[in-house]
């Protein structure tokens, strides 16, 4: 994966092998009106510690401040996916209806699309009405991997209640 941060916050994750990348890190710069370049910010070491913790299946608690850019729209979007538990899954239409825009499933459709922040804004646990796995930037081999790789933490989360 590739990460970009600045001092105070993380502004994009992305799979390495993702086509758009390279669209998707010249819209970075060109929003931020600055350079990206190869370091270690305080956002970046709290999120490798995040992402090993993911990946070892133990947690998918991501705490890293986010720069979210985009519109207000896509933003709400978001925020709405951060509210998705891990091990569970959303429907397009079902995250229109939680913020308010039921009618707005194909708007919804692509602010999921456009996410830049793989995994900590878990736009993998949106899903086709009919239960269908559709349009995942990083391959729907991906998508469906890390729906199966959360169900670890489903499981987990029912043990703790319980």
């Amino acid at each position: 994966m590739i990460a970009v941060a600045d001092r105070d916050s993380l502004h994009l994750l992305e799979f390495f092998d993702r086509k758009a990348l390279r669209n998707e890190l010249k819209s970075l710069q060109k929003t931020t009106r600055s350079a990206i370049g190869i370091g270690s910010q305080p956002p970046l070491r709290q999120l490798k510690l995040e992402l090993e913790t993911f990946f070892a299946g133990h947690a998918a608690d991501f705490q890293t401040p986010l720069a979210l850019g985009g519109s207000e729209f896509s933003r709400s979007v978001w925020v709405a996916l951060r509210q998705i538990p891990a091990g569970h899954i959303r429907s397009y239409s079902e995250i229109a209806a939680a913020i308010g825009r039921p009618f707005a499933v194909r708007a919804v459709a692509r602010a999921n699309g456009a996410n830049p922040i793989a995994l900590v804004v878990p736009c993998h646990r949106v899903i086709g009405a009919d239960g269908s796995l559709t349009g995942y930037g990083g391959g729907l081999w991906r998508k469906q991997w890390l729906i199966a790789h959360e169900r670890n933490f489903r499981s987990q989360q029912t043990t703790a209640v319980s």
